[in-house]
């Protein structure tokens, strides 16, 4: 280092926790007005903020069916967090918690009875003796309820940053719920990012109001999540860092204090998600949307049906982006810079690789070609 000078710094933050009220439209406590839990990331400078290339966008992050938000998007550890990366470039970032994650309410969740058939064999003995019938019979929600949650929330948004307009991104799950919701509420979203989105369904008719009968509460091991979904996809050395599995559980388990406590001993804990009933979108939901959409996948995880949604939307303004040797956890793997960095020109400029629209592969390096057929 020369003399006189010091390593550049990254801009400082600010990382702030708060709860967004709502009167619940969950079946186990509907109508109770209840606190979604939203994680926010901004830099502490204004002025920096509207010089970058954010200029006080306001992005919302909506995560998928399993892991809540903070561990999914804003990973204590390294470069790891897409939402500080976001923020760095002078967006005004947010993450939220639906029902039944991270520090939103877990309606009738708590009671280890009220886990699945599938996962209570995990439970047992230290939490049930035997297998049981759920004290609360039914699924925890729908994507209806999500809905609702994800607009109570961009409502607050708008309000508290005076924009019309929220652009989003969801992962996984969260690509149906993202793009369901803006379906439904064009005027409100300005640009959509769709990591890994779970497939628009054809066959996907009339979604319930209310959930089916079953039991509200699914959990997973360490073990599944990384042994069963995702040592499956992992194609080549460097892919996953040493180490990130578990910084990535700890963080999991901070958040959901019960679910840590929940399982074999010395196993680490579960992580507790939400049983939903009929959750989805369909093609007529993408083809309705208005905002300028990307939807990225690795070419690890089912790229075919993670890009489907790309031939349904009708809106000019659209690209895919096909990541080599990228599973569906991405944002946790090597090629989160790819991640990070396309998205970011994406909801900055709504283009990729200085384009507005196409089909493009990212190889190892982060080198962008056009995705041939």
């Amino acid at each position: 280092m020369a003399a006189g000078k010091s390593a550049a710094r990254k801009p400082e933050l600010i990382t702030a926790d708060f709860f967004v009220p709502h009167i619940s439209c969950v079946k186990a406590n509907a109508g109770q007005l209840v606190g979604l839990h939203v994680r926010q990331r901004v830099l502490t400078s204004p002025a920096k903020a509207l010089s970058g290339p954010g200029k006080g966008r306001v992005v919302l992050f909506v995560h998928g069916g399993n892991v809540p938000v903070v561990p999914a998007f804003d990973l204590d550890y390294k470069d790891y967090s897409w939402m500080a990366h976001l923020a760095r470039a002078g967006f005004n970032v947010y993450g939220m918690d639906l029902s039944g994650y991270g520090a939103s309410p877990r309606p009738m969740m708590d009671d280890p009875a009220n886990v699945d058939a599938e996962g209570q064999p995990l439970l047992i003995p230290k939490q049930l003796k035997r297998r049981t019938a759920p004290n609360y019979p039914f699924e925890s929600h729908t994507i209806r309820s999500d809905w609702a949650e994800i607009d109570a929330v961009v409502d607050y948004l708008r309000l508290v940053n005076g924009v019309k307009k929220v652009s989003l991104v969801g992962w996984s799950a969260g690509g149906p719920r993202v793009g369901g919701y803006i379906s439904q509420h064009p005027d409100k979203a300005d640009r959509v990012v769709l990591f890994a989105p779970s497939e628009p369904d054809p066959k996907l008719r009339d979604i319930p109001a209310n959930p089916g009968r079953g039991a509200p509460t699914k959990i997973q091991s360490r073990q599944d999540l990384e042994k069963n979904r995702w040592d499956p996809n992992i194609g080549r050395p460097g892919q996953v860092a040493p180490g990130i599995r578990d910084v990535i559980w700890k963080q999991i388990s901070a958040w959901d204090p019960i679910g840590a406590n929940w399982g074999p001993p010395g196993r680490g804990g579960v992580m507790r998600s939400p049983n939903r009933t009929r959750s989805g979108w369909t093609p007529e939901m993408a083809s309705k949307v208005k905002a300028p959409v990307l939807i990225i996948a690795g070419t690890l995880d089912r790229p075919e049906a993670r890009l489907r949604a790309y031939g349904h939307l009708t809106v000019r303004d659209k690209a895919c982006l096909l990541v080599e040797s990228a599973s569906h956890f991405m944002n946790w793997e090597k090629q989160r810079h790819v991640l990070h960095a396309a998205s970011l020109e994406w909801l900055a400029h709504s283009r990729i690789n200085g384009r507005r629209s196409g089909r493009f592969k990212a190889d190892w390096n982060g080198r962008y070609s056009p995705l041939k057929d």
